[in-house]
């Protein structure tokens, strides 16, 4: 396809936002990771099945299937099985000498909570019906309870990233009517950007990551849990931190007291910091749209063979 500046345009702001949020979710995930939002999160989410039964809470969080799951003792893991939850909490509330087949010790050992307690004789007597072990059925009900919790991880996530949008936006000077005249006036810079765009559309897609993820969608107890950190998708090359240079930065730039100025300014931020926060997963997407157009057209390498003439001996 012949050069077309608006696509191209249209390229280079799309991998510009992805460097963007690509630093976004680097830096939400460090905070996640230094304050242990995921525990946080999951002790939430199990004080709401337990309907904040602090006593329970505490003695599930010390069995031994439990305790040697967190970084030390005393704390709260990021990640519990659905299996050995459901597996502790039958432990529990059996009590001692009790199998965890015994529905009925099961019940009875929850009726100092009644919502539990209603909540087990249901998930029993689902279990009776399906022909499958009560075991089974709080390992599920354990499990959409985390997807519960993974959407509030989610929306701290975004909350975060727009705050984290706006504070890189400034540090970096990301100003989108700035980065857009620039593309549009310097064909170096767009060419450098398109082709950053192709080396980064060939690469996997950064993802959210949520608490967990489900490998056999026909088992909702086969969940493991996703890996804290920094997946490599999300870290910028260095030829894409060298592009993100040429586009923005405080260098050379005068501040002025025209109305002019800082309306071209706080437009362009406030564009840069909405455009950052919808994450790098969404540009990622966007980028690869543009790419796949813009390849689209290409001419078809022609064949070296030359072309038959009419006349040819026919094999």
């Amino acid at each position: 396809m012949p050069s077309m500046p608006i696509l191209d345009v249209a390229i280079g702001l799309s991998l510009y936002y992805l460097m963007l949020g690509l630093i976004c979710t680097t830096i939400n995930e460090m905070i996640a990771g230094v304050f242990n939002t995921r525990s946080v999160f999951l002790e939430r989410g199990i004080d709401r099945l337990l309907g904040n039964d602090s006593e329970l809470k505490k003695k599930l969080l010390q069995h031994p299937l439990i305790r040697t799951l967190a970084a030390k003792d005393g704390g709260v893991p990021s990640y519990i099985p659905s299996v050995g939850f459901a597996t502790a909490l039958l432990d529990i509330l059996s009590g001692p000498g009790n199998p965890h087949t015994d529905v009925a010790a099961v019940i009875d050992g929850a009726k100092a909570n009644p919502v539990l307690q209603g909540v087990i004789t249901t998930l029993a007597d689902s279990a009776k019906q399906r022909g499958v072990e009560l075991k089974v059925e709080i390992a599920e009900w354990f499990d959409h309870g985390m997807d519960r919790v993974t959407g509030w991880y989610k929306r701290n996530a975004q909350r975060n990233a727009l705050i984290l949008a706006a504070l890189v936006t400034l540090a970096l000077n990301a100003n989108t009517i700035t980065v857009g005249t620039l593309l549009w006036t310097d064909p170096t810079v767009r060419a450098a950007m398109v082709e950053g765009a192709r080396a980064r559309a060939a690469k996997a897609a950064p993802e959210e990551l949520p608490l967990v993820e489900y490998k056999d969608s026909s088992d909702a107890t086969a969940s493991t849990p996703t890996p804290a950190g920094v997946s490599e998708e999300a870290i910028l090359s260095p030829s894409e931190q060298a592009l993100l240079g040429r586009l923005g930065g405080w260098s050379g730039e005068t501040f002025e007291s025209s109305l002019v100025w800082w309306a071209r300014h706080l437009l362009g931020w406030i564009v840069t910091i909405l455009a950052a926060s919808l994450g790098a997963p969404f540009w990622f997407d966007t980028l690869k749209r543009f790419v796949n157009i813009r390849n689209a057209g290409k001419v078809p390498a022609k064949s070296s063979a030359p072309a038959a003439q009419p006349g040819d001996a026919q094999a």
